[in-house]
């Protein structure tokens, strides 16, 4: 179902489908009559599987496209399987954020959501950005962070690496990578079904089933949804916001003959409705003065605030092992993903501004392609090549003082290709060296037509950004479950246009580009098992930025709305500690913390901004939204009672205080807080039954997760209250 007219790019939608489906049913056949290489069979491991069976005791990660201990992997990268999400309640993407450190996650509805790990990362509303932490779900691409907070639904193990990653995944990613694998399907009978009740009337469920069709041949179904009544009592228009309306799917089919080929081709859809609420009124300063009601909960906006999703993609996944056990691998993938916003801006009784309808409609097909050598071999490499088209049609409307005043009608499109290259030696049995490299050549046009009185413009765009990033790395095993490492990485974000901003006097298409950003990353780490019960991962860092991408609100010199920009900061540097730890020191007892300290500040960011007409220096300010010290606990413990087990679980996360904003100002910063999370329940022996109860935010903790300044109004978006539930689930 479509959101909006999307009519004028119809017929470039259904020719990017037909390239799909032709290109997948070529690979298909070209892989599947490889058979003339006349291979003996070989053992491949399914990576989802030996992830999964892994569990609690060793961490085997895929990152770097094969199977390896976390400990033989010279990076930042924290793994959970299946069973430590459920144990923890993890349900969404943004639940993982206080399980790893220096991750940053904040919704502000689907089209305003922020990623960032480190603080590299964004948000990437405008449609002339792109993001700076990639996701991949089974080795394809997310193009826009507003499709990235689908349900983890059956999730066989998810990896978020830390720092550049341009030399092992296919999209160029400059913060990190958050990558998500699910289960497959399975010849034997099996499923499960989860259901779980909590206050706002909430209401989440999920199901599987999974089975064989014929020889070789597999099916599994997913279902899940979300319905929970609103938080926030809007009294004017008499309703209830923030709330959720949330029905997903995915079908999987996997052929698997024998120990060569497996091909696994999925395809999910997603629809999201929700009356979500950007932000609301911080403080009674300007025009809120009378309508400041100073409780979250209610709110007084007399105009619309609604937030609808519909998404939906599909994977074909191939790979096929040579003769001389070398892997051939592709991806090929399309994403559909459809925004449509309507916003109460002034959030008050008085229509001062508001907006909508706003609309994404983006399209993106990607194809990447990769060669991967046994992992047994002194000697071991990736080489990839990746290509990547994605458009959107954005349309922005604004009305001021009740007239449709401002008028944004854009669209960006991006060809990206690259070719990579990952290279691991054995220089000893105890000393390897890593070399990656990749260039990228990413192309974009685009338009700018906005109708303003007096200010009407149609600008055409374009620009081709090219650049050579790298890795260089040694590992050193100091024994078989301890190992050191040292990296430098250069990572690269392609530049972009200021498509979702209102053109003031003069604009010219130089005012809305914005260059490329690269950062440079140093870093040392120590990691493995100290003892049989304790696995622990070090990390020490300095990352060097230069023309950071930075989004910010800035007063025009001519008129009375405020528009946003994204500009290039000159430096930024942002050095940092992470650690982490799992302890497991008696059976049915595991103890998991951890810990992030960063230090980010901009060394360099001259005439940041206009404000009040006078150009204003954000140098030596703290990069925004990464706050100096983050942590987080964890307890699970099980113990045998009758014919089942009790379970409990809590975790805990420290936010330390942080400025929302590149500006610093004293209404921008929010202080510290602490999140409690509980799931207490019982399962029997077998697995089959479970039974829970669990809370989240267990303290009430209110507090802030945006805030900035609009037409004199402080504008705040608030954390989750507190919720609590009881769940079940069964298995087969």
């Amino acid at each position: 179902m479509k959101l909006s007219n999307s009519a004028a790019k119809g017929g470039a939608i259904e020719t990017t489908r037909a390239h799909f489906f032709a290109h997948g049913a070529m690979m298909a056949l070209a892989v599947a009559s490889a058979g003339f290489w006349n291979a003996a069979a070989h053992a491949q491991v399914d990576m989802a599987a030996q992830a999964e069976a892994a569990g609690a005791d060793e961490i085997v990660v895929t990152a770097r496209k094969r199977q390896e201990a976390s400990q033989n992997v010279p990076l930042s990268v924290a793994a959970f399987n299946g069973e430590m999400l459920q144990s923890r309640s993890v349900t969404t993407v943004s639940d993982i954020q206080g399980l790893v450190p220096g991750l940053h996650y904040q919704e502000r509805g689907n089209l305003q959501t922020e990623l960032t790990i480190r603080g590299v990362g964004g948000d990437a509303r405008n449609p002339g950005i792109d993001a700076g932490v990639g996701m991949y779900i089974d080795g394809a691409y997310i193009p826009r962070t507003s499709g990235y907070n689908a349900d983890l639904s059956d999730i066989a193990q998810v990896e978020v690496l830390r720092g550049p990653q341009g030399t092992l995944f296919g999209k160029n990613t400059i913060g990190g990578v958050i990558n998500i694998v699910t289960k497959k399907p399975t010849e034997e009978l099996t499923g499960f079904v989860y259901g779980s009740y909590g206050n706002y009337d909430a209401v989440r469920t999920q199901a599987a089933i999974s089975g064989g069709l014929a020889p070789a041949l597999s099916a599994k179904v997913t279902v899940a949804s979300w319905n929970r009544q609103g938080y926030i009592r809007s009294r004017v228009r008499n309703e209830r916001l923030n709330n959720e309306d949330r029905l997903g799917g995915r079908l999987q089919l996997r052929y698997n003959p024998d120990t060569q080929l497996d091909v696994n081709f999925s395809v999910d859809g997603t629809r999201d409705r929700r009356r979500g609420v950007l932000n609301q009124i911080g403080s009674p300063a300007g025009a809120a003065a009378p309508y400041f009601t100073g409780n979250r909960f209610v709110m007084d906006a007399d105009q619309r605030n609604s937030d609808a999703r519909d998404m939906w993609g599909m994977t074909l996944g191939i790979d096929y092992v040579l003769a001389n056990d070398m892997t051939i691998t592709s991806v090929t993938a399309y994403r559909d993903i459809d925004i449509l916003v309507y916003s109460d801006i002034d959030q008050t009784p008085l229509d001062l501004f508001h907006s909508g309808p706003f609309t994404d409609d983006t399209t993106m097909i990607s194809q990447e392609l990769r060669l991967v050598s046994p992992g047994n071999k002194p000697f071991r490499y990736v080489l990839g090549l990746f290509g990547y088209k994605q458009d959107i049609d954005s349309d922005r409307d604004i009305f001021i003082n009740g007239a449709r005043s401002i008028v944004l009608d854009t669209a960006a499109n991006t060809d990206s290709y690259a070719a990579f290259g990952n290279f691991d030696y054995d220089l000893t049995s105890q000393l390897t060296a890593t070399v990656g490299l990749r260039y990228s050549i990413d192309k974009k046009d685009g338009k700018f037509n906005q109708q303003r009185t007096g200010l009407d413009y149609a600008i055409p765009l374009k620009r081709t950004d090219k650049n050579l990033s790298w890795t260089g790395s040694l590992l050193y095993k100091i024994t078989p479950r301890l190992s050191t490492y040292a990296t430098v990485s250069r990572g690269f974000k392609a530049g972009g246009f200021n498509l979702d901003t209102a053109g003031a006097v003069g604009l010219t298409a130089s005012d809305l580009n914005f260059l490329p950003e690269r950062v440079t990353n140093y870093e040392v780490g120590l990691k493995g098992r100290a003892t049989d019960w304790m696995r622990f991962s070090l990390a020490v860092f300095q990352m060097d930025y230069k023309n950071k991408q930075v989004s910010q609100f800035v007063n025009p010199p001519v008129g009375n709305v405020p528009v946003v920009l994204v500009t290039n900061a000159g430096q930024a540097r942002i050095k940092g500690v992470e650690f982490d730890t799992t302890l497991t020191p008696v059976h049915g007892l595991s103890l998991s913390g951890n810990v992030s300290y960063l230090d980010a500040k901009y060394r360099s960011f001259p005439n940041a901004a206009v404000v009040g007409g006078v150009l204003v220096s954000y140098t030596g300010n703290r990069v925004e939204r990464t706050p100096k010290w983050t942590a987080g606990g964890s307890i699970d413990y099980r113990h045998p009672i009758g014919s089942g087990d009790l379970v409990m679980g809590a975790n805990v996360s420290y936010n330390g205080a942080v400025d929302l904003q590149p500006d610093n100002l004293p209404r921008n910063y929010e202080g510290s807080y602490t999140l409690v999370d509980a799931r207490f329940g019982y399962e029997m022996a077998d697995g089959k039954w479970g039974l829970y109860l669990w809370g989240k935010n267990l303290t009430k903790e209110n507090f802030a997760t945006f805030k900035r300044q609009f037409a004199g109004l402080d504008q705040v978006a608030y954390g989750a209250p507190r919720t609590y539930g009881v769940e079940a689930r069964f298995k087969f």
